[in-house]
C-alpha cells in the first residue's frame, strides 16, 4: 500500500451529501376523522416546530414536511391519545398516514340449540373404552 500524502476528497457510502438536503413530505387523511381536522392541525403545528417543519392543510388532508414518515405517525398516535380516541389506529398505506376508527367485527352467534360434542369425542385417548364417532363414509376415489 502506497502512502502518497493524498487527500480522499471522495465522501463514503451513507453520508449526508453537502448543501441544501430535500426535506421528506408526509401526507396524512382525515377522511373518517370528522370534526377532529382542525384540532389535529393545531397538534401537528404545534409539535411540528420543534423539528423546524412545515404544516400545511388541503381539504381532509394534511401535508407535513420535514419530518420522517414514523416521526408523524408516533405524532399522530400521541395526538388520538390525548383526545381520548384510544380505541382507533393510525394505518399507513402507501406512503399516506390514515386514521381509521375501530373496526367492529361481528361475529355471527352459535344456535343454542347447538350442544358441544361429549369429551369421550374430542379426546378419545383418555376414554380407550368409549365408541369414537365416525364421520359418514365419503366416496373414495380410485387411485390409478
Amino acid at each position: 500500500m502506497r502512502d502518497s500524502g493524498a487527500i480522499n476528497f471522495k465522501p463514503k457510502n451513507g453520508s449526508k451529501p453537502f448543501g441544501r438536503e430535500k426535506k421528506e413530505q408526509q401526507t396524512v387523511d382525515l377522511a373518517r376523522l370528522p370534526g377532529k381536522i382542525g384540532s389535529a392541525v393545531d397538534f401537528l403545528r404545534e409539535h411540528v416546530k420543534s423539528f423546524n417543519g412545515r404544516v400545511s392543510t388541503k381539504g381532509n388532508q394534511i401535508q407535513v414536511e420535514g419530518l420522517k414518515h414514523k416521526e408523524v405517525k408516533l405524532l399522530l398516535h400521541k395526538f388520538l391519545r390525548h383526545n381520548g380516541l384510544d380505541d382507533h389506529r393510525v394505518l399507513s398505506q402507501s406512503g399516506i398516514l390514515e386514521i381509521v376508527p375501530p373496526h367492529l367485527a361481528t361475529h355471527p352467534k352459535q344456535g343454542a340449540a347447538t350442544t358441544p360434542p361429549p369429551a369421550a369425542a374430542t379426546m378419545p385417548y383418555l376414554f380407550p373404552g368409549a365408541p369414537v364417532p365416525v364421520a359418514p363414509d365419503k366416496k373414495r376415489r380410485k387411485k390409478s
